[in-house]
């Protein structure tokens, strides 16, 4: 059992000792391999799991650094793709991912150092008249063969459903060296991985050889962990209904007992449009517990439309937030549970991961992941025992520019978060930036325009086009997003409290600095000139660009990040368009000024 019921779970199985893959000394000479493996994907009742399993090949048993969800415990957002990985992987994908090119949400796929698959097809098997379609995560035993003739340079991969003969024709015949890829010694075995949708991976045999055909399985004997495949009762379901019958009436009357003391605690009745939606719902008397009654010691804060407590869950211990979304907010209930189910399916290393919610009669809550340092104002603005380093501040703001283009491009829907800010910046255990609190996020489809709404938002972040059209785009945040960059920078929000009128607005005082060739004098003085010059003259002036007035002037999130790595450069800034003067007579910051 790879995986289990837990949520963001790694779990793999590997051979003890590693496998001679090449002859000492030659390193051109791989050696062909077969193997043939038993595998079964038992998903919840909902068939919302994820991610699947992997056959792998890997240098290194550890896989440090290897994430979760999508990433399958076998690589992260940085390794993925690169060539020093020296993995080779066949994945049984339960999961679409946009990012990777994934065709749909049940493929086998062939990767080498990316999980962007070089070849992925919809699983199937050939029953000698053609591809026939086969559910990953039906909880039926599955068998795969895995073939790898290094003289041909052949790759072959073919899975049917246990006990039928192996298909004549395979799912996948791939053409390929793996030469550069497997190194003399490789590690053997599975990995497996879970994300907000828990599903339970099994390997129930295997079989592995180099130079040569794997030996055949005996698959009669294996148990089957199916819901739904039995179709003839078994012994031990004539005992388990046998035991059942005897114990009935006592569960009954005991059944009536707790249901009598816990009705008027509980209250949680779900109403049938509640269905739809994202199915994670956590009980409340869970998050009581994982709160201590939410205990003022567990308060974390007050966001977005409520107040945040720490928790841990009861059965696995595991960190989380849980906002209180305050009863004056319940009306459009319905609607604020459809957003968060699509949000729910928003997976990136640099968002806050939502798990799920729980409503108690007219109290709704949000369970997310705790992020243990907090927000990133309070490491800005306030009085930390240690400054944030630049190093790390930079950094943070390539995790936020990375999560806005997953956000605005990546996913399958467009995504305006429309409340980027410091304080809505966590920070994990590692200090990576992610961002968070969706309250008032938006999903549009790519090819749609955004619809007009009410102007919400933060003052000083709010994009000047939108208080004159009410429509949020990807534009609109990254105008938020240049407001974020220069408060990093300089350690000033973005409407400052000064005796100096010209200080007020931080991009008017950033932008006479730059026009006076005096740009550094706005870095935040408690980093005591500890920064790299070019990098924090990068991010102030692409601060200054992404806050240009009008929004056709502002580079895209992806140019953003792009600059921000160092691999593009920064378009020059239009000093006629871009005055304070200018700016001042068309409203722009007059409007925000006035607003604060």
């Amino acid at each position: 059992m790879l995986t289990n019921h837990t949520p963001y779970l790694i779990g793999r199985a590997l051979y003890s000792l590693p496998v001679q893959m090449k002859p000492r000394g030659n390193n051109r000479t791989v050696a062909s391999f077969s193997t043939t493996f038993v595998f079964s994907i038992v998903s919840p009742p909902s068939q919302e799991g994820g991610h699947g399993l992997a056959f792998f090949l890997t240098p290194s048993p550890t896989l440090s650094g290897a994430l979760s969800v999508e990433y399958m415990g076998l690589l992260n957002m940085t390794s993925n793709g690169q060539d020093y990985n020296h993995l080779f992987a066949v994945e049984f994908d339960t999961r679409k991912n946009v990012e990777f090119d994934d065709p749909d949400d049940n493929h086998v796929g062939v990767d080498i150092n990316n999980l962007q698959s070089v070849e992925a097809k919809f699983a199937s098997y050939w029953d000698g008249r053609g591809f026939r379609a086969l559910n990953l995560k039906s909880g039926r035993n599955i068998q795969a063969w895995i073939e790898y003739d290094h003289l041909k340079g052949k790759l072959n991969v073919s899975i049917t459903f246990a006990g039928l003969p192996k298909p004549q024709r395979p799912l996948i015949s791939l053409d390929i060296d793996l030469s550069a890829v497997v190194e003399e010694e490789m590690y053997v075995g599975f990995s497996a991985a879970t994300g907000s949708y828990a599903e339970d991976h099994y390997i129930l045999a295997w079989s592995f050889t180099t130079n040569g055909t794997a030996q055949p399985l005996d698959v009669s004997a294996l148990p089957t962990l199916a819901n739904d495949n039995s179709t003839r009762p078994s012994k031990g379901f004539i005992a388990g209904v046998t035991v059942a019958s005897a114990v009935l009436v006592f569960a009954t009357a005991s059944g009536i007992v707790k249901w009598a003391r816990g009705m008027k605690e509980r209250e949680e009745t779900v109403e049938e449009w509640e269905l739809e939606y994202w199915p994670h719902r956590f009980c409340y008397q869970d998050l009581s517990v994982a709160t201590n009654g939410f205990d003022e010691e567990q308060l974390l804060g007050h966001g977005g439309f409520g107040r945040v407590y720490h928790g841990v869950l009861p059965n696995s211990g595991f960190h989380v937030a849980v906002k209180c979304i305050t009863r004056e907010f319940v009306e459009g209930m319905k609607g604020f549970i459809s957003e968060i189910s699509s949000m729910g399916r928003l997976q990136h290393r640099n968002l806050v991961q939502l798990r799920g919610w729980c409503r108690q009669q007219k109290q709704l809550f949000i369970v997310y992941d705790y992020m243990p340092n907090g927000s990133l104002d309070k490491l800005i603005f306030e009085r930390p025992t240690a400054v944030l380093r630049w190093s790390e501040r930079y950094n943070i703001l390539k995790g936020v520019a990375a999560g806005l283009l997953y956000l605005h491009e990546q996913w399958e829907k467009r995504v305006v978060h429309r409340d980027i800010k410091s304080s809505n910046v966590l920070l994990d255990s590692e200090l990576n930036g992610r961002l968070g609190d969706f309250g008032l996020a938006r999903l549009y489809e790519h090819r749609d325009n955004p619809r007009t709404t009410q102007l919400v938002g933060t003052l000083g972040y709010i994009a000047p086009e939108l208080i004159h059209t009410g429509k949020a785009t990807p534009s609109s945040d990254v105008f938020s997003f240049g407001a974020l960059l220069l408060e990093v920078a300089c350690g000033r929000r973005p409407l400052h409290e000064s005796k100096d009128p010209a200080q007020v607005v931080l991009v008017e005082w950033v932008w006479d600095l730059y026009t006076t060739d005096s740009l550094l004098d706005a870095v935040d003085p408690k980093l005591q000139g500890n920064y790299g010059v070019e990098e924090m003259e990068r991010v102030l002036k692409l601060g200054l660009l992404c806050s240009h007035p009008e929004a056709q002037r502002r580079p895209g999130i992806r140019l953003a990040l792009k600059i921000l790595e160092g691999e593009a450069p920064l378009p020059s800034l239009d000093i006629v368009s871009f005055s304070p003067a200018v700016m001042t007579s068309r409203g722009f910051f007059a409007t925000n000024s006035k607003a604060s």
